[in-house]
C-alpha cells in the first residue's frame, strides 16, 4: 500500500512540473475593415483594413508581431467589427488542424461581431505569419497580416531548440501597397465567391510597414552590432512580389532555417530571394567594422526586373571583447577626404608590413583593392562619385574603417 501511494505522489507531481511547463499564450485580435487608414512615409493617407489586439487601437500596416517560446500554446481570442465584409486568420506555416487553419473554404469565415478562437501548439521553433484568409488577395494587400515569432523552448537565444546560437536578432516582414486598390477596394462576391481586381501596381514597398526614409531612422530595421556579434535575421514575404535580399559580403551571410524548419547544411550566400509567403532565416557574423548597406529589391514575379530597391543601413562598429576606449583610436587617416582622383592613405603609428586596402561602395560591393605602404597614394579617379568605406588590413594591427567622399574632378 505504501509503495502504491509513493507511485502516486510521484505521478501526480511529474504531472504538476509538466503542467507548469506548459504555458499558454493568449492575445486578443480584433478584425477591422471598417474607418481603419495608415499614413505612408510620403505623408498620403491610405483606407486600410487591419488586426488590432484591442478594441481601441486603430489599425496599422503590419498587424503585431505575436510570441511564443518551443512548446507553448497560442490562443488568438478573435472577434470581427467590419460591417459588410467577412474575416478569418490563418495561421501560415503553423501546424494546425482544419478548425484552426482559417481557409473559410475548408472551416468558416467570422461576419460582422461574430467572435471565436484559433489556438496551436507550438512545435518548431522559427518565423512564421498570420493573415486574413477570406478573400486574402484583397484582404491582405489592405493590411490584415502580421508576423509569429517562435522562439526555441524557454526562449533561448538559439535559432531553434538546440540550434545555432545568436546575440541579437531582427524581424523584417516584406510587402507592397496599390493604394488604387485602397482607395476603390476590389468587391468580393460571396455567393459565386469571385474577385475582380485591378492590375496590381504598388507603389509603396514596405519592411516593417515602413518604406522610404523611414527605413533609415528605424532601430527595429536598421542593422547595428560589433564584429564577431552573431545577427539573426528573420525574414518573411507576405507580398505579391519576389524579394531578393544582398547582403554585404563581409556580413558572412548564411541561410539556416526555411519557412520555420532547419536546413540539413546551412547555405554560405549573400543573396537570398523569398517569393510570396516565404521565410528564411540568415545568420549574419561581420568578419569587419565596416558601414554598408543591405539591398532589398522587390521583382516582378513575371518579369524578373527590379521595381525598387529598399537600402538598409548596417553599422558594425567595435568588436566583442575589445574596450570601448581601444575603439575609439584611430590609426589611419585618409586625404585629401572629399577626394577626386589621387587619395593617400597614412598610418597615425609606424607600420612596417604592407596595408591591404579594400574599397567598398553603399552596397557593400568591392569595387577597388590594392596593397601599398603607410603614405603611398591610391587611384580612386574611376570610381563614381559618392560615399565609400575603405577597409584596411595589417598584420600589425587590426582592421580599420575609413569613409572616403568621393567627387566628380
Amino acid at each position: 500500500m505504501m509503495r502504491r501511494r509513493t507511485y502516486l505522489s510521484v505521478f501526480f507531481f511529474g504531472c504538476l512540473l509538466f503542467s507548469f511547463a506548459q504555458n499558454t499564450i493568449t492575445y486578443f485580435s480584433i478584425l477591422r475593415s471598417n474607418a481603419q487608414k495608415d499614413t505612408m512615409c510620403d505623408g498620403k493617407v491610405i483606407p486600410i483594413f487591419g488586426i488590432t489586439n484591442s478594441l481601441g487601437a486603430a489599425a496599422k500596416i503590419p498587424a503585431k508581431i505575436l510570441y511564443c517560446n518551443e512548446g507553448d500554446s497560442m490562443v488568438l481570442n478573435t472577434k470581427s467589427i467590419s460591417q459588410g465584409e467577412h474575416h478569418t486568420i490563418h495561421l501560415h506555416g503553423l501546424d494546425v488542424d482544419t478548425r484552426n487553419d482559417g481557409d473559410p473554404a475548408t472551416s468558416f469565415w467570422l461576419s460582422h461581431m461574430q467572435d471565436t478562437t484559433y489556438s496551436f501548439k507550438a512545435k518548431n521553433a522559427g518565423t512564421y505569419l498570420y493573415h486574413c484568409h477570406a478573400a486574402d488577395v484583397i484582404h491582405v494587400q489592405m493590411g490584415m497580416y502580421g508576423m509569429i515569432v517562435v522562439r526555441a523552448a524557454g526562449g533561448a537565444k538559439t535559432a531553434w531548440t538546440g540550434g545555432p546560437s545568436f546575440d541579437k536578432d531582427y524581424k523584417w516582414l516584406m510587402s507592397e501597397v496599390d493604394s488604387v486598390w485602397h482607395y476603390h477596394v476590389p468587391v468580393h462576391d460571396t455567393i459565386a465567391d469571385t474577385v475582380h481586381v485591378p492590375k496590381y501596381v504598388p507603389n509603396y514597398f514596405l519592411i516593417n510597414g515602413k518604406c522610404g526614409s523611414e527605413i533609415l531612422n528605424d532601430d527595429s530595421i536598421k542593422i547595428k552590432g560589433a564584429q564577431g556579434e552573431k545577427i539573426l535575421m528573420r525574414l518573411a514575404n507576405i507580398g505579391y512580389l519576389t524579394n531578393r535580399i544582398i547582403f554585404p559580403s563581409w556580413l558572412g551571410a548564411r541561410i539556416i532555417d526555411s519557412d520555420g524548419r532547419p536546413l540539413p547544411n546551412a547555405i554560405v550566400n549573400d543573396t537570398c530571394y523569398i517569393m510570396p509567403g516565404e521565410r528564411f532565416s540568415v545568420m549574419l557574423q561581420p568578419t569587419i567594422q565596416a558601414t554598408a548597406n543591405v539591398a532589398v529589391e522587390y521583382l516582378d514575379m513575371n518579369t524578373g526586373n527590379i521595381t525598387l530597391t529598399n537600402q538598409v543601413p548596417v553599422n558594425i562598429n567595435g568588436v566583442i571583447g575589445i574596450k570601448e576606449e581601444q575603439l575609439q583610436e584611430q590609426l589611419f587617416s585618409v586625404y585629401p577626404n572629399p577626394g577626386s582622383d589621387l587619395i593617400t592613405i597614412k598610418s597615425s603609428v609606424q607600420i612596417n608590413s604592407s596595408l591591404q586596402c579594400k574599397v567598398y561602395n553603399t552596397l557593400g560591393q568591392l569595387v577597388l583593392e590594392k596593397n601599398i605602404r603607410s603614405g603611398e597614394t591610391i587611384d580612386v579617379s574611376l570610381l563614381p562619385s559618392g560615399l565609400y568605406n575603405i577597409i584596411i588590413y595589417s598584420s600589425e594591427v587590426k582592421s580599420q574603417s575609413c569613409k572616403l567622399i568621393k567627387v566628380a574632378r
